[in-house]
């Protein structure tokens, strides 16, 4: 049995993945293998020569549940459905099958609780579930069966719509500075040969009262060339913005595994979940902020093209 994210019955910490655990053979209890030597003798010895065993996260749910369901767990991909849909409303699995039947789920505003009727304490690479969803705050009910699915099957790709049209704004806005910095840069780059032939197009004198006149007509005149590398440029940049729509999911799942092993690093104690909100989430203000970056980096990124086109044509 895979005990990742269940809790020593001694420290009460949460497995990690790495940890020696070692498991009583009369009651299942799982043990840190230096709890159980600290203490010399089993957490729960209390259950021994009884009926009682030690029980997982996932068969303490099951217990507390109420038995009367308001969702049906679809066993294909995870998602609530209601209980008179006959197929699942993501994936079109059969949810008549005997082999579907999920957790109750209670809404809150209608919408399922953030854990989606998985199981909350379940590992999701060396952080519980509960906390990923607390870090990812918004939108849980996209992200989550999505991480999900990436830790089940290893699969990296899946759809972002947002990550392809404007990356820096959706990796800011999830505080990924690095992939917002460089899908910025890159796209800046990209656009300028195309933003030089928009300058020329109308004409040339247009252009001359702000860079030098002999530059600019030795532009004009290659402007075949320019022509060519404006559509070398823009199937370059399709290609970098297919490939963060396609990846960009896997890049947030690892940032938020990343910062949630930072932030128990750094943790005095159990991870608190305000530290937790704090770290993650969405910050609109970021999206501002890159985009005023955007507009001084084009500006730079301009004059240092029509300079470099002058050099190379």
């Amino acid at each position: 049995m895979n005990f990742i994210g269940e809790k020593c019955a001694a420290c009460g910490e949460v497995f990690a993945e790495g940890d020696d655990i070692v498991v009583c053979p009369e009651c299942g209890s799982p043990h840190h293998r230096a709890c159980y030597k600290a203490e010399n003798k089993c957490a729960n010895s209390a259950l021994h020569g009884t009926d009682e065993s030690w029980h997982s996260s996932a068969e303490k749910l099951r217990e507390e549940e109420n038995s009367e369901k308001k969702f049906v767990i679809c066993s294909a991909c995870h998602f609530p459905n209601s209980l008179d849909a006959e197929n699942c409303v993501r994936c079109g699995a059969d949810l008549t099958s005997d082999e579907n039947g999920g957790e109750e789920d209670e809404p809150v505003f209608g919408v399922p609780r953030p854990y989606l009727g998985f199981n909350p304490e379940e590992d999701m690479g060396g952080s519980p579930l509960r906390d990923v969803a607390d870090f990812v705050r918004t939108n849980t009910i996209y992200y989550i069966p999505i991480f999900k699915r990436m830790k089940d099957t290893g699969r990296s790709i899946s759809f972002n719509l947002i990550s392809f049209i404007f990356p820096p704004v959706y990796f800011a806005n999830r505080r990924m500075w690095f992939w917002a910095l460089l899908s910025l840069i890159v796209t800046v780059l990209l656009s300028m040969p195309l933003a030089v032939s928009y300058l020329i197009a109308d004409g040339i004198e247009s252009s001359y009262t702000i860079f030098p006149a002999e530059l600019i007509q030795k532009i004009y005149d290659n402007r075949h060339t320019l022509s060519m590398l404006v559509d070398v440029c823009n199937v370059a940049d399709m290609l970098i913005r297919i490939t963060f729509c396609l990846f960009s999911n896997k890049l947030y799942y690892r940032f938020v595994l990343k910062s949630l092993r930072r932030l128990r690093a750094h943790s005095e104690g159990e991870l608190r979940r305000e530290e937790i909100f704090a770290a993650g989430g969405v910050r609109i203000l970021n999206t501002l902020l890159v985009a005023v970056m955007s507009l001084a980096m084009t500006f730079v990124a301009m004059y240092a093209t029509y300079l470099l086109l002058g050099f190379i044509l």
